[in-house]
């Protein structure tokens, strides 16, 4: 198999939407993810989703993310993951937790089967854009990385449970 084919057929094509500005207050770890530490810090004892209502909400539909970004001069493959929920405008930041802006662009939105595809949905997602003429990533090769103000995101809807559908969302311009 080469590098470019993807081993695994999406539910439904992706698609372009529009999306965005959001402001999202959330939680992060810093890391490869090598002891499931992202999921510990969404369910851990002290996780996000205990500590999720200390965010003062959007006026909007609930929605939480899991955002995606590059860490600085890492070479090792570590990465930074933020679980977070819209906030309003004037929210304080909690104790422990960040801001993140999500802009207002265009994302190729993948749907994810229920949690347990995710990662393989991820990766899937990889070939997807090597095969693309039309669209790029902001972090790329070829482009360099500008994921500190365009993230790549988990984009889990009000009804979401773990085994139903989500979707990952990836900022995108055109070539």
């Amino acid at each position: 198999m080469s590098q470019n084919e993807v081993p695994f057929s999406f539910m439904t094509e992706p698609v372009v939407k529009e999306f965005g500005p959001y402001r999202a207050i959330g939680m992060n770890y810093k890391g490869k993810n090598e002891n499931q530490e992202i999921p510990s810090l969404w369910s851990g004892p002290d996780g996000f989703i205990s500590r999720m209502k200390e965010v003062k909400p959007y006026n909007g539909p609930f929605m939480s993310f899991g955002l995606c970004r590059c860490i600085t001069g890492a070479t090792d493959g570590s990465f930074e993951y933020i679980a977070a929920v819209p906030a309003a405008d004037d929210a304080e930041i909690p104790e422990g937790m960040i801001e993140v802006q999500i802009p207002r662009c265009s994302y190729i939105v993948f749907p994810v089967r229920n949690l347990g595809e995710l990662s393989q949905t991820w990766n899937a997602t990889q070939g997807w854009f090597a095969a693309q003429s039309e669209w790029e990533t902001y972090c790329g090769p070829t482009q360099g990385c500008d994921c500190a103000n365009h993230p790549f995101f988990e984009l889990y809807p009000a009804e979401f449970n773990g085994s139903n559908e989500m979707f990952l969302y990836s900022p995108v311009r055109k070539k």
